[in-house]
């Protein structure tokens, strides 16, 4: 009898008409249009949980933690040097089981900067051969280290002004050092006073501190998933390599070493190795 049962139970499940699975909808929230150098935000909404998403931009992929949310949110942008004008693909891609992907398009504006032109010493213009080891060797340091991809987010935006200063030079400028056109200004310089305290613009880790040439004392903040601030041309180091920081901790005194004309703070922001323009992502400022 028991046996008669289960084949009667196994013929009605067969009978009956199973409803289709509903695939899983993933959408993508991102400007259609974004000036060259600009970072932007981007939302991902699932119906349900995500695990992991794949993104890929620019020739360049971040995987992106979720930990079973239904939306996350995570910063992308363009390089005033490295980019080119023209629609770019975002792909994104729910990771696991049964993966879903949705693909869209952002174009990339061009803009118009002004010139700028500056006066060095000499050998901050030109440098001297003896100091192009120490000058590589530095520029691979901040390469290796830019291209580290942390699977946490300690980023919350707005950020906070690391000096109170207004914007002194903006990005995008195309610089000329006596007359020698070099590379396009890839960060701020905010005006301020030899030995004003410099706060980290948002939570992270320090990960780099150290002496540059152009630079000069410089401290890099991770702050997950691709993104760093950058403060240079410091006086005096506040914090040390591989120490945790709070958004509005002091990490240096403002200063003039390096490749500058007057004390000031340079502050660069990277999002997946590409200099971004940061002036959208604080607080508000009258009268900047």
């Amino acid at each position: 009898m028991m046996f008669r049962f289960l084949m009667a139970l196994l013929f009605l499940a067969a009978a009956v008409p199973l409803a289709p699975a509903r695939a899983a909808q993933l959408r993508v929230e991102c400007p259609e249009v974004i000036g060259i150098g600009l970072p932007f935000v981007v939302r991902v909404e699932s119906d349900t949980p995500l695990d992991r998403l794949l993104v890929e931009w620019d020739g360049r992929k971040l995987q992106v933690p979720a930990a079973g949310e239904r939306s996350v949110e995570f910063l992308l942008g363009s390089d005033v040097l490295k980019s080119k004008p023209g629609p770019r693909d975002l792909r994104v891609t729910k990771l696991g089981l049964s993966p879903v992907s949705v693909s869209t398009h952002v174009l990339v504006e061009k803009r118009e900067f002004p010139e700028q032109r500056l006066t060095v010493p000499p050998d901050m213009a030109t440098p001297p051969a003896a100091v192009q080891e120490r000058i590589n060797r530095e520029q691979a340091e901040v390469r290796e280290t830019l291209a580290r991809i942390s699977a946490v987010n300690h980023l919350s935006l707005p950020l906070m002004r690391p000096v109170p200063g207004a914007v002194s030079s903006a990005y995008g400028l195309r610089r000329f050092f006596n007359d020698l056109e070099r590379n396009p200004h890839r960060g701020l310089d905010l005006k301020a006073a030899l030995g004003e305290p410099v706060r980290a613009a948002a939570a992270g880790q320090v990960v780099l501190a150290a002496d540059h040439y152009y630079g000069g004392r410089s401290v890099f903040i991770d702050h997950g998933l691709g993104v760093y601030s950058v403060y240079m041309h410091l006086d005096e180091f506040r914090t040390e390599q591989g120490a945790m920081v709070e958004a509005g901790q002091v990490i240096g005194l403002a200063g003039q070493t390096g490749r500058v004309t007057g004390p000031h703070l340079h502050l660069g922001f990277y999002v997946l190795d590409m200099a971004v323009d940061p002036s959208a992502l604080f607080f508000p400022k009258t009268g900047q």
